[in-house]
């Protein structure tokens, strides 16, 4: 069972307090709830939720919430007859456009990405996208209704005059162009890139917050930001809208959210922005950077995330020719059975691996033989090696795929965060 309601705050407004109800957000909900199946009406949500919580606050307004955003206020007139019916009103009805979004099979990408490049910029390893190959009309038809949840989005963020002004982004494509964009438009085409927009709400706002903040962080160094691996990715408009085709509007609207109700969120340590990671999927395990990049960073150490478990990208096998691999090498090998895993660190991954006469360490394995992960398992047959990997990408910082199953039993993208970058504070920049 789904719930609409998923949590509450009690804030003070002047003398009054405040009830805020945060709305659940959804594919699941979208379907239940808003797809022509609507048994109670929002008042009727609202007042059972109030009951079952217990929930006393000095005041009579509440307001509701979706990742941040305001969409209305309700407020109890005068002594309700009876204690379980209160007398509730709207003070301001904004409808709540939510739309259902059709599951789609994930797509493997079975490219392998160019570590070397992407990990000596310290960067992310792009996850593996699910591309649409389905059509629904349906999807049509909720048009409209994204289109007006955009347009919420945008006038409650010309409301809040709090927030500092947005910075723009000079941006370098691969094509030569330069671009300035506002820091949103950015990152909306870097989420939409970088994480499939099918993953729930929760774990789209963290990798928006994440995105931000690696980008801030180069930004504030003098690095510039790039559309490829090499930084972030990023797909403009006409990219996704030809990757994501009828589902544009529903996608582009759902990601829109996620970044601008997050909206100048960052990631900070002693004060200082991070050096915001991430990559696809962990071995059940994150590393810890000391292993990879040789610097030991209090925020970027080895953490639990069985969720990556579940993932169609955790477990893979690949073959490769044995005389290849040597004649890369530039190894001369005699026996096949002089390859071996000499030692492993703590979060399972190789450390060290033995062929021949040679030495290398798992890392520099991974880089020379595009390996999608450190973690493996290596078996000679028939002149080919067959490697046996957990997880994909460099495995520091957040787990996209990690993130993912997070959002889906329940935790937000504060604790999401929380959870992947250790010691870290979440403000606003």
């Amino acid at each position: 069972m789904i719930k609409v309601i998923t949590g509450y705050e009690i804030k003070k407004d002047n003398s009054e307090e405040v009830l805020i109800l945060h709305i659940n957000y959804d594919e699941e909900f979208s379907l239940e709830f808003f797809r022509g199946k609507r048994r109670k009406n929002t008042k009727e949500w609202v007042t059972e939720y109030i009951k079952d919580e217990k929930i006393n606050w000095n005041g009579n307004k509440i307001v509701l919430m979706i990742g941040g955003v305001a969409l209305g206020t309700l407020v109890m007139l005068g002594t309700p007859s009876h204690p379980d019916q209160p007398n509730y009103t709207y003070v301001s009805d904004i409808a709540i456009p939510l739309v259902e979004e059709k599951a789609v099979p994930e797509k493997e990408n079975t490219e392998i990405e160019k570590v070397n490049k992407e990990e000596s910029s310290f960067s992310n390893h792009k996850v593996e996208k699910n591309v649409v190959n389905e059509k629904d009309s349906k999807h049509q038809a909720y048009s409209q209704e994204t289109n007006n949840l955009s347009s919420t989005i945008e006038e409650t963020n010309s409301q809040n005059t709090s927030l500092p002004t947005e910075k723009e982004v000079t941006l370098h494509r691969k094509d030569g162009s330069i671009l300035t964009l506002a820091m949103n438009d950015y990152l909306i085409g870097v989420v939409a890139s970088e994480m499939p927009a099918s993953f729930p709400l929760e774990a789209l706002k963290a990798q928006s917050v994440v995105a931000r903040t690696y980008a801030l962080k180069r930004i504030e160094n003098g690095q510039q930001l790039t559309d490829t691996v090499s930084t972030q990715v990023y797909k403009d408009n006409n990219q996704l809208r030809e990757e994501w085709q009828e589902n544009f509007d529903i996608y582009y609207n759902k990601i829109k959210l996620a970044v601008t109700s997050t909206d100048h969120i960052t990631i900070k340590y002693q004060g200082d922005y991070i050096d915001a990671v991430y990559h696809s999927t962990s071995n059940g395990k994150t590393e810890d950077a000391v292993h990879v990049w040789g610097n030991s960073i209090p925020y970027l150490k080895s953490v639990e995330s069985n969720w990556d478990k579940n993932s169609s990208s955790y477990l893979r096998t690949e073959e490769k020719e044995l005389n290849i691999i040597l004649d890369l090498l530039g190894i001369d090998l005699q026996n096949e059975n002089n390859i071996e895993i000499l030692s492993r660190n703590e979060s399972g991954r190789v450390l060290a691996v033995k062929i021949g006469n040679q030495n290398y360490s798992g890392v520099e394995l991974r880089n020379l033989l595009g390996l999608r992960s450190t973690d493996f398992d290596i078996e000679v047959q028939d002149n080919k090696v067959i490697f046996t990997t957990r997880g994909y990408g460099h495995g520091v910082g957040m787990s996209q795929y990690g993130a993912k199953g997070m959002a889906e039993n329940g935790y937000n993208y504060q604790q999401i965060l929380r959870h992947y970058y250790q010691g870290i504070s979440i403000s606003t920049e």
